[in-house]
């Protein structure tokens, strides 16, 4: 009787050592995208200088839209959806359709998985396009938060 003490409470010690140390969740809550809501702008649209780029993006709908393009906006004009079905993700980001344009002088589109991130509390918003093919590479965006602020609802 006295062996098994000896062998069973340092079992039972090891099973309450492993349960209490057993780790806790630490990836964030799928959350709205509330934090997205506001006007957004890239001054080098395409990656030309001076050539911006602005949308607006709605909580309510989850679309973000063109409000205003430079003067060589690449197969894009306002009131396009830039950004359809956003979506918050359990570890920080959101997950998106954006639009793409590809072709002679931009002439065709379409839309494609990416990822979005926000930095620099909140003013910055940094979207990943990951590659579809050798011809459609991977390209981030990096947008300011506007200063003239158009929020949709």
């Amino acid at each position: 009787m006295k062996t098994l003490y000896k062998t069973l409470l340092p079992v039972i010690a090891v099973c309450i050592i492993l349960v209490s140390c057993s780790k806790k969740s630490d990836t964030k809550p799928a959350g709205d995208i509330s934090a997205l809501g506001t006007s957004w702008t890239v001054s080098a649209f395409g990656g030309v200088s001076g050539n911006p780029l602005s949308f607006s993006i709605s909580k309510s709908t989850a679309i973000g839209t063109v409000t205003s393009v430079g003067t060589q906006p690449f197969g894009f004009a306002v009131g396009d959806q830039i950004f359809t079905n956003i979506t918050a993700n359990s570890n920080g980001t959101y997950s998106a359709k954006g639009k793409y344009t590809f072709g002679t002088n931009s002439s065709s589109s379409g839309t494609r998985n990416c990822t979005m991130s926000l930095q620099n509390n909140n003013t910055q918003l940094t979207v990943f396009y990951p590659a579809l093919n050798s011809s459609v590479p991977d390209i981030t965006y990096v947008y300011q938060q506007s200063t003239n602020i158009i929020v949709l609802p």
